[in-house]
């Protein structure tokens, strides 16, 4: 049998401590099928294969476009501290306090499949692409595990980038592992090291998801109800430039660029 040889983006989201975490694992299926339908309906149109849950407390789909990776890391952010995911599940206290967390593994590579019809059935597909997804999610464990002896000597161990702030413990693997490695630095310096205060990542939210919002709306979404509209203003100008917002926007420009590169890239290979 001819197999199609696809290149594609594939993101295994698994549950952390999911075991010591719920009191059920009804309350996993239920949040992890709440963050796949959720996905699913923002892009209905761009999966290969829509997310689905896998293992019981991990859900994985697919896209053909690279560049689809940072939106829909920045969705499960939106998701997770929107107030209809904490009304839905505020029985959870992991939910009502944010210690919930996710390991976010993404696997850029190759999926084999019989036809494109296939590839709606994420049993039925198989990959470099999904595998490295997988060992992404693993290795996020991994790295979190060992968070604490992330220090100078990182260089020279076992030590990688960690994600601390974020509820979605990002790592990405690459067919070519200096490919995913790259993505891992620029995806920490993004949600990590440019991101100084929990005011500045809710800012940073917003304006990744109303990039349209005046400053008094995003000052509304802020929770500045009580001053005037001119002190409201006036705050997040200051917010704004107390922060390294910019810089990460720009970063977040440099992202979708490298991933457009990198497709390209994998694409003129599988031609050869």
């Amino acid at each position: 049998m001819n197999l199609l040889k696809i290149e594609a983006l594939y993101m295994y989201i698994d549950i952390g401590n999911s075991r010591s975490t719920f009191s059920t694992l009804h309350d996993g299926t239920n949040i992890l099928t709440y963050l796949a339908d959720t996905i699913n309906a923002n892009y209905a149109n761009d999966l290969l294969t829509p997310f689905t849950i896998k293992d019981g407390d991990a859900i994985v789909g697919g896209v053909s476009n690279f560049q689809l990776l940072l939106d829909i890391y920045s969705d499960c952010l939106t998701t997770y501290y929107s107030p209809d995911f904490k009304n839905r599940f505020n029985n959870i206290p992991a939910v009502t306090n944010e210690t919930l967390h996710f390991y976010f593994g993404a696997g850029i590579g190759h999926i084999d499949t019989p036809s494109t019809e296939d590839l709606h059935d994420i049993n039925i597909v198989n990959g470099t692409s999904i595998i490295n997804a997988i060992e992404a999610s693993e290795k996020a464990k991994v790295v979190m595990k060992s968070r604490l002896t992330q220090k100078r000597s990182a260089v020279y161990s076992e030590a990688d980038y960690f994600f601390n702030k974020q509820p979605f413990k990002f790592y990405c693997l690459a067919e070519t592992q200096s490919f995913g490695s790259a993505l891992n630095a620029l995806f920490f310096l993004a949600f990590e090291q440019l991101i100084k205060s929990d005011k500045q990542q809710h800012l940073f939210r917003i304006k990744d998801s109303h990039p349209d919002y005046s400053n008094i709306e995003i000052g509304t979404e802020l929770g500045y109800n009580s001053i005037s509209k001119a002190d409201i203003s006036s705050r997040v100008s200051v917010l704004i430039a107390n922060s390294d917002y910019f810089l990460y926007k720009k970063v977040r420009m440099d992202i979708v660029n490298y991933l457009l590169d990198l497709q390209q890239i994998m694409k003129g290979a599988g031609h050869d």
